[in-house]
Formats: structure tokens, sequence, C-alpha cells
């Protein structure tokens, strides 16, 4: 009789299955709640850009004071590529976790390859901040001077 390994498909221990189960549900909630997140700042930032924008009586009583929501907003997008960083983080160590399971589990082998999920979304964060410089650039050299 051949020795069965712990990646034999046949042979799942039902705690080892619960536990795959509890590593594939907290995967999902990661992802998902950063793509929440993703589109919750998305849209907090633009709304802040834009908002300078939206009535020129109310940008003129301002003055240099409209740039405040736009700043806001590159503070808002900083911060949140900071705390996004260790709920990148998580989520990889959660992946790798869940991808182990596979492995022993069913015998469903990755390749070594890091996704770039972490990065494009870091790069994402930073490129937000970014445009909102620009924009704040743009209130200050192009709007504000036209008022």
């Amino acid at each position: 009789m051949p020795s069965q390994t712990k990646s034999d498909p046949s042979i799942i221990n039902s705690s080892d299955l619960e536990k795959a189960r509890l590593i594939w549900d907290e995967y999902k909630y990661r992802h998902e709640h950063i793509w929440k997140l993703i589109f919750q700042i998305t849209t907090a930032v633009v709304a802040l850009g834009v908002i300078p924008f939206t009535n020129a009586d109310i940008a003129a009583s301002l003055g240099a004071w409209m740039v405040a929501l736009p700043a806001l907003g590159c503070a808002l997008a900083l911060f949140s590529l900071a705390r996004m960083s260790s709920e990148l983080t998580l989520l990889e160590k959660i992946k790798r976790r869940h991808r182990q399971y596979q492995a022993d589990l069913q015998g469903i082998s990755f390749a070594e390859k890091r996704s770039s999920f972490s990065r494009d979304v870091k790069l994402y964060l930073g490129a937000l901040a970014l445009v909102t410089l620009l924009d704040i650039l743009a209130i200050l050299l192009a709007w504000i001077p036209n008022l």
C-alpha cells in the first residue's frame, strides 16, 4: 500500500478543510475591503478636489483658502496610502496561507511570482495624491488669479 502524503487530496482532514475555509473567507473579506476603500478614497479625494471649481462666487470670497479642500484631499490620499500598506501586507500573508492550503489539500500549485496588486494599489494612491497636488497648483496659478 503506497504511503499517502498530506498533499494527497484523498485524505483531507476536516480540521484543515475548516481552516482553509476560514482563510478563504478572510481573503475574500480583505480583498473586497481594499477595493471598497479604494473607491471610497477616490470619491472623497475627487470631491474635495472639484468643490473649489463648483461656484465662482464662493471661490472668489475664499481666495487662496479654497486650496484647503484639495489639500485635505491630498492629505487623505497620502494617509490612505500609509494605512493601506498595512492592509495590503496582511492580505499578502493571508493569500500565501490560502495558497498553501490549496497546495496541501487539493494539489493546486501557483507560481512563486509575486502579485502586482499591492504595488498597483500603492501606485494608484500615490498618483491620486499627485493629481491632487496638480489640482492645488492649478487653483493657485490659474483659477485664483482669474477670479
